[in-house]
């Protein structure tokens, strides 16, 4: 029967072994211990970090800066909204100018190539603005003009001044308008457009017309197309009823006309018209 091996120094070095590996493990333990500790202290800082880090940004995209300044800035349109999303004015380049806006439609119009600034009332109608556009036509003669007015409520424009050119003319001044409610010709007209020739369509066209739907110019003060000042008065149908006109060469006139257009009486007076 064989016998087994002893260690050399026998049983007191094998106590004192035991001894030594439980200390390191009671050592292990310890560090292991502290590791925890130190990774549950970690997860709370972090974790707060991350909480206040959130609301900041949330915080940030709640309440934007209340003013950004910049040196020069490129854009090819811009909305002013207010709180709940309507728009108060728009300033578009070329191509991007919006519809007009009147009693709450969409009205066709050939202004969206033209840049400018539109203004809109509360409800979200457009109220005026400005528009503006000019070329040289094959002969080097330019073609253009620019035009801010003003609107009526649930209406067209009422008030505009202006500055058109082509062909070698020009027409520079301030133009009152009459026209009625949208909301009252704007039926009548798709009934005219709809019906064929004949005199029914005209009848809606009559119609059209007596709902203020025909646009008519009351007043004109500044520089015609013929080259002269001149003031003129019509009435609700837009006939010209008084001129007041300065000719190129310096000459007065000042004229009294009837519905047909033609004249009762003119200042200075003109050789063969009755006083």
């Amino acid at each position: 029967m064989s016998k087994q091996a002893v260690p050399a120094n026998g049983p007191m070095a094998m106590n004192g072994a035991l001894h030594e590996g439980i200390a390191q493990d009671d050592a292990a333990a310890r560090l292991v211990d502290q590791l925890h500790a130190q990774n549950r202290l970690l997860k709370l800082v972090l974790g707060g970090v991350l909480t206040v880090g959130g609301a900041l940004v949330l915080m940030g995209a709640r309440t934007p800066p209340s003013r950004v300044a910049f040196d020069e800035i490129d854009v090819a349109k811009i909305n002013i909204v207010g709180a709940d999303g309507a728009k108060s004015m728009v300033i578009a380049a070329r191509g991007l100018l919006p519809e007009p806006i009147i009693d709450g439609k969409k009205v066709h119009s050939s202004r969206s190539a033209m840049p400018g600034m539109l203004f809109y009332n509360g409800v979200g109608d457009e109220v005026g603005g400005l528009i503006y556009d000019g070329k040289l036509d094959d002969k080097g003669k330019p073609s253009g003009g620019v035009h801010l007015s003003m609107d009526r409520f649930g209406g067209d424009q009422q008030l505009a001044v202006h500055h058109y050119e082509s062909n070698g003319h020009m027409e520079t001044g301030l133009s009152v308008y009459d026209r009625g409610l949208h909301k009252a010709y704007d039926a009548l007209y798709q009934q005219y457009k709809d019906a064929p020739a004949g005199p029914e369509k005209e009848a809606l066209r009559q119609k059209w017309k007596e709902a203020g739907g025909e646009q008519t110019q009351r007043l004109f003060v500044g520089r015609t197309r013929g080259d002269s000042s001149a003031l003129i008065l019509a009435d609700a149908a837009g006939r010209p009823r008084i001129m007041m006109t300065v000719s190129p060469s310096g000459e007065p006139s000042l004229a009294f006309m009837d519905d047909k257009g033609n004249v009762t009486q003119q200042l200075p007076q003109v050789a063969g018209t009755t006083p």
